[in-house]
């Protein structure tokens, strides 16, 4: 499949509704090996830089957006794209975006198409609101992030971290594993003269970012699994030696379960409400060796009567992960949040149920939000007072990733990280 075409099939089923990166999943292996990290990047660019190519589109054409028909739109986002982002040569970019449109039955849109592209090809003005007069503007656009995520974030943070998040967010994320298990001295260099190359991230222990090689080759050949720092930095809140039984009440896709198993002298259960996921949690506990009990469970109803450890995962709004998810920050809005808010309450409320006396429930997201963070926490043990928080030592995290409060809390701007929050509660009583 030609890899502007398998980009554009991403776009249409993201459009219609479907995740991107199931999407991908799906769409990628059609494409020949060369060419499908030409796809992911035309695809993941559209989707995370949306807003930044509308206003360019905007800028060469008089037609509204909105009357332009939706399969045009996505084939003139991935041209744009090519343009003004992978700087591909215009000649190639508009002509190649223009015969794939063809040929997958755009028709007449096609003239039209080939004009604007060629339009912005050669259009050299700055079509953004000014980043001092309008910082909300500007980084709503040329940024590409929700207005109202702007606003929210700029309420806590000055505009150059806010400025510096964004950015962030609109990278594509390295590759990095985390080895759960420990290697001899020797064992990564063996590893290279295989093909798969990794490079130490020393601020995070057992982190290696993938330097030569695929994360498939890489995950044959390492007893590690495909993990950001931020997302281990969280595991690491429990300690060398966690305490069973474990559950893990929202544990696809598994790899934080498997960094619980890799310290656990006892049973571990990972529990998910859907049957699917659950099941790529026992593959990869498999392919581990790591024995990990799975079962099909609601958080909020855990499947176990008690446990000594308790991982509550929850379900967020993902803002700490934008640049990993390029299509979640369209999906978001501010009912959502509320929304994400009260079912997180439940789960806690659920999880802290089957929490031994002297037990831990560790609480996480991977969202920048208070209300999902330290609100949430705040507002659980206000009502439930058999729990306290069991603050963390800022000496076992990288610089600046404790709070003042005892929490994990990683700011991706400052640690070049995905965002994550974890609160580390033990149960008194």
């Amino acid at each position: 499949m030609n890899p502007r075409a398998a980009a554009h099939r991403i776009l249409a089923e993201t459009r219609q509704g479907s995740f991107a990166d199931q999407v991908a999943e799906r769409v990628l292996p059609l494409v020949a090996q060369r060419d499908r990290g030409l796809a992911l990047e035309i695809a993941y660019g559209c989707l995370r830089l949306r807003a930044r190519l509308d206003r360019r589109i905007e800028a060469c054409t008089d037609r509204p957006l909105k009357r332009i028909e939706a399969e045009v739109l996505d084939w003139l986002r991935s041209g744009t794209y090519e343009l003004t982002e992978l700087r591909t040569p215009s000649h190639a970019a508009v002509n190649e975006t223009v015969k794939q449109a063809r040929r997958a039955g755009s028709g007449a849109g096609t003239g039209f198409l080939n004009a604007v592209l060629r339009a912005v090809a050669s259009d050299e003005s700055d079509p953004f609101p000014d980043a001092r007069e309008d910082p909300v503007g500007h980084m709503s656009t040329h940024g590409s992030h929700p207005e109202w995520l702007v606003r929210r974030w700029l309420e806590r943070w000055s505009k150059h971290e806010v400025s510096a998040l964004i950015n962030h967010g609109n990278r594509p994320p390295p590759v990095v594993v985390r080895l759960i298990a420990d290697l001899p001295p020797d064992a990564l260099a063996a590893v290279a003269r295989d093909g798969v190359e990794v490079a130490a991230l020393p601020p995070w222990p057992r982190s290696y970012r993938l330097e030569r090689g695929t994360p498939v080759e890489a995950l044959e050949r390492l007893p590690a699994v495909i993990q950001d720092p931020a997302a281990s930095a969280v595991v690491d809140c429990l300690g060398d030696e966690i305490r069973a039984p474990v559950y893990d009440a929202c544990a696809a896709p598994g790899t934080k379960t498997m960094g619980l198993a890799a310290r656990t002298n006892g049973i571990v259960v990972a529990a998910d409400a859907s049957r699917r996921r659950i099941g790529r949690v026992r593959a990869v506990a498999a392919r581990l060796g790591l024995p990990v009990a799975t079962v099909v469970a609601d958080a909020r109803g855990p499947a176990l009567a008690s446990a000594a450890t308790v991982l509550a995962d929850v379900p967020c709004t993902g803002t700490g992960v934008l640049r990993r998810r390029p299509d979640a920050r369209w999906r978001l809005d501010r009912d959502s949040l509320a929304e994400l808010v009260e079912l997180q309450r439940e789960i806690l409320d659920g999880c802290a149920g089957i929490v031994e006396e002297g037990g831990t429930l560790l609480y996480s997201t991977c969202s920048l939000e208070s209300e999902e963070n330290e609100m949430q926490v705040e507002a659980f043990l206000s009502r439930t007072p058999g729990f306290a928080r069991d603050e963390l030592r800022p000496g076992d995290f990288p610089n600046g990733c404790v709070t003042p409060a005892g929490d994990l809390f990683v700011r991706p701007w400052a640690h070049d990280a995905d965002g994550s929050y974890a609160a580390r509660l033990r149960r008194v009583g």
